[in-house]
């Protein structure tokens, strides 16, 4: 395991890793758009969860706002670097999409039409 994926598996939790693990480069070839589509929304999703809460500690820390829980957030960099892990799963996937939008069509495939 690389350190990337060690930080990400400290990070995320198991739902999360299980997204982000089918954005790595030998399995995002296997997925469909369809799926491709689905996981984009549900990264999407996650990430702007994880930038919101980020954002909420650290108004909480500069006193700004109220804390939502027992004691006010002391520190947000585990939130803000899930944030960005989700954000680079999310920046793989548009890109293996706009790849294959990108890609010619076969000659093969259109004289089937």
């Amino acid at each position: 395991m690389n350190d990337a994926s060690k930080e990400e598996a400290r990070l995320l939790s198991g739902v999360e890793l299980e997204l982000v693990a089918v954005t790595r480069p030998s399995e995002i070839e296997r997925l469909s758009v369809d799926e491709l589509k689905a996981a984009a929304r549900r990264l999407r999703e996650a990430h702007d969860r994880a930038r919101g809460i980020g954002t909420r500690q650290a108004r909480e820390m500069c006193g700004k706002a109220e804390p939502r829980g027992a004691k006010p957030a002391k520190d947000n960099s585990g939130t803000v670097a899930k944030a960005q892990a989700l954000r680079d799963a999310l920046d793989r996937v548009e890109a293996e999409l706009s790849r294959r939008e990108a890609a010619p069509i076969p000659k093969a495939l259109l004289a089937d039409s």
